[in-house]
């Protein structure tokens, strides 16, 4: 059972399920602990306002005497009731038969910051079942609401890109453009060991296959990468990173020249954790507050790194120095207020957050794509930048490319292209049978236009599973 409690209430013997705020903006590394000592109550006390408690992981009976029961603030009916969404064709001007949904809101399980992810789900999957049975749908509605590209800098011209080639066609290139910037990184990173400047040129020319790779189609590249989660080098996530933030960028509609920075920002955005104790980065456990100090010297590591090569853009020096300031203020190294964290800055974090959440780590177990994004829109407001966390979701799906999922008929399928038109309906790859039995032969199936698997009734995504789940590795079934 799962309760928020405030943290003045946090009592010895409490398990902390979750924070309202990201695990990877403090030194409690591990995501769920039990509360041992009135230190971890002090620090928790510094960084939060409340916390979410598993009480059946909970030990003794301290911490039943006066814990208190939080609850959110109360909301007119107006903002408690109903939840718009926006769909990433109808921001860009396309037909959308799921362009605005307006539906009832559920509570959310992550966080202090409302329905979030988890109505949006609802709401949609409340839709699906009654059109399954017959019944007429929630209508659509048309409610106004800014665009995307009102989100861009003014001095920026919003583009539009349709998919040039199909995921099966570009999977191939981009494989090569992911290998050719991972062996980069790998230079760059010996670069750095040996106290030798970060060659520009080298980090442009890959950044630019990377970026003309998700022109043509952001799925392919995002699929490659998915496949790759699971490198522990401290670069791989740099590259995880870059892809989500391109992927990003080009559903808002920066110019090629912008989506280059933005992949330039991901891939160095940790380039300073080279310089730390391999030690730190790998330590099991919670950072003690001298080894939390430590780590947040990354930031400043990584500047100092790249103040050695000169011309680098002001956008990739924002975005690098930015991406763990947080809209409140609570962020570092810094701590700016939203209003001066520049917009690369706020990408930048939630494409960090989201690849390190989806990410096995040593003090850590990776958490599927579906929470992850549920916990970042949970978090928007206070941390993210809310309409830019509400953007990401449908820059790189509910459910991301390479993302283990499993239906409604029992099979355990991999993400392989989003439609368009239904993002709740992918094409995917079925991994196993209905039984969990891994299948000899994967079958690509496509859940808008055939989604009758095995029956009647036609399947579609009952949850997200993390990376691993039933013992699958999707790399077992790459894309020719």
């Amino acid at each position: 059972m799962h309760s928020k409690v405030a943290v003045k209430d946090l009592k010895i013997g409490m398990f902390v399920a979750d924070l309202d705020r990201p695990w990877i903006d403090t030194p409690f590394l591990i995501q769920g602990f039990l509360i041992e000592d009135k230190r971890q109550i002090a620090e928790l006390q510094g960084m939060c306002k409340v916390v979410t408690i598993d009480r059946a992981r909970s030990t003794g009976t301290e911490f039943r005497k006066s814990a208190g029961s939080w609850q959110p603030p109360a909301r007119s009916p107006e903002a408690s009731n109903v939840a718009f969404v926006r769909t990433a064709g109808e921001a860009r001007g396309r037909r959308n038969d799921d362009a605005f949904i307006s539906a009832p809101r559920e509570p959310s399980a992550t966080g202090a910051g409302g329905g979030g992810l988890g109505s949006l789900l609802g709401a949609l999957r409340g839709l699906l079942r009654k059109s399954r049975r017959g019944l007429p749908a929630v209508p659509v509605e048309a409610v106004p609401e800014a665009g995307s590209g009102s989100l861009l800098p003014d001095s920026v011209t919003v583009t539009i890109y349709p998919d040039a080639c199909t995921v099966e066609e570009e999977v191939a290139p981009a494989r090569v453009a992911y290998e050719r910037t991972s062996d980069m990184l790998g230079r760059i990173a010996s670069d750095v060991w040996a106290g030798q400047p970060v060659e520009i040129e080298s980090v442009q020319e890959v950044v630019d296959e990377m970026v003309e790779s998700m022109v043509r189609n952001p799925d392919a590249l995002m699929w490659v990468a998915r496949l790759r989660e699971q490198d522990i080098t401290t670069y791989a996530h740099g590259l995880q990173v870059a892809v989500y933030l391109v992927a990003f960028g080009r559903h808002l509609g920066f110019p090629r020249a912008e989506l280059a920075q933005l992949g330039t920002i991901g891939l160095l955005l940790d380039i300073g954790k080279m310089r730390l104790p391999r030690e730190l980065l790998e330590k099991n456990g919670r950072l003690t507050p001298r080894e939390f100090e430590q780590m947040k010297g990354h930031v400043a590591m990584g500047l100092e790194i790249l103040s050695s090569t000169k011309n680098w853009p002001a956008e990739v020096i924002e975005g690098i120095a930015q991406h763990h300031e947080r809209m409140n203020g609570s962020g570092y190294p810094n701590a700016l207020p939203g209003e001066r964290i520049g917009i690369y800055g706020r990408m930048a974090g939630i494409g960090d957050c989201f690849a390190a959440l989806t990410k096995s780590r040593p003090y850590a177990d990776a958490v599927s794509s579906y929470e992850a994004l549920r916990s970042i829109t949970g978090w928007g407001g206070d941390y993210f930048h809310a309409p830019l966390t509400e953007q990401f979701v449908q820059a790189i799906g509910v459910f991301p490319v390479g993302s283990l999922v499993e239906l409604s008929t029992g099979e355990v399928a991999v993400v392989v292209s989003h439609n368009k038109v239904r993002r709740l309906k992918p094409r995917v790859l079925l991994l196993t049978s209905a039984d969990k039995t891994p299948s000899d032969y994967p079958v690509m199936v496509d859940l808008l236009y055939d989604p009758v698997i095995g029956g009647d009734e036609p399947a579609f995504i009952r949850r997200s599973l993390p990376t691993g789940a039933y013992g699958l590795d999707p790399r077992d079934n790459y894309l020719s």
